[in-house]
């Protein structure tokens, strides 16, 4: 049986919230009505993050001073080293900005991973971003991980997704085994979904090495 696993970036990998707290800095707390209306979903998550970027005043230097005080979850490198060694292929999908999500995970020596995001242009002082995701289809997302999974799932996957936001709602309504936390747990129980509840990655890795494990007993098995 073949998987795929698809990861949240933002408090997921992360063990905060990166992008909002960077908008809500760079933007001295102007953002903060956007993210309300975002969240009763009177906007949609473009229309949220290219004027959030609006509001943001700064240079690269000073951006990239900000986050480095942002930390991974430390069960996140022993989640890609299981998957490396499974053949999993694992892919990071984010509403976020690319700069950010690559310079927090080089911290840390992670270098070689599938990324989808959004992409950071700094410009004089002012940030704007681009989507290369978005699509039609989705009025919702600004890079819908629903439309990532379909892409990028190969045929007969079995697909696991981790995550924890408004944001994930797309991508875990394609998935087979779901790891949820906070609001995406909310949003999946006011559907009547089934899913995995977790605190931490380390957890996510166990449970997977469990599935897994079954998986080859249920194998070998049936080759009697």
């Amino acid at each position: 049986m073949n998987y795929s696993l698809f990861i949240d970036f933002d408090y997921t990998i992360t063990t905060d919230d990166v992008g909002n707290r960077f908008y809500t800095y760079f933007s001295q707390g102007k953002n903060e009505p956007l993210v309300k209306r975002w969240l009763n979903r009177e906007i949609t998550t473009h229309e949220c993050l290219t004027k959030e970027a609006g509001l943001c005043r700064g240079t690269r230097e000073e951006f990239i001073e900000y986050i480095e005080r942002f930390e991974i979850d430390t069960g996140f490198p022993e989640l890609v080293r299981l998957c490396a060694e499974a053949n999993i292929p694992l892919y990071v999908l984010s509403d976020g900005l690319d700069f950010y999500i690559r310079h927090i995970l080089g911290k840390y020596g992670i270098n070689e991973i599938n990324i989808y995001s959004n992409i950071a242009v700094f410009n004089n002082g002012f940030l704007e971003i681009e989507l290369p995701h978005w699509t039609e289809e989705c009025a919702s997302c600004g890079n819908c991980k629903g439309e990532r999974i379909r892409q990028l799932r190969r045929k007969d996957d079995r697909v696991i997704y981790v995550g924890d936001g408004l944001s994930d709602l797309c991508g875990a309504r394609e998935a087979d085994l779901i790891f949820a936390k906070d609001d995406l747990a909310k949003f999946l129980e006011q559907e009547d979904r089934e899913y995995i509840e977790y605190e931490n990655l380390f957890e996510v890795r166990d449970k997977l090495i469990g599935i897994l494990n079954s998986a080859r007993n249920k194998g070998a098995a049936s080759r009697g």
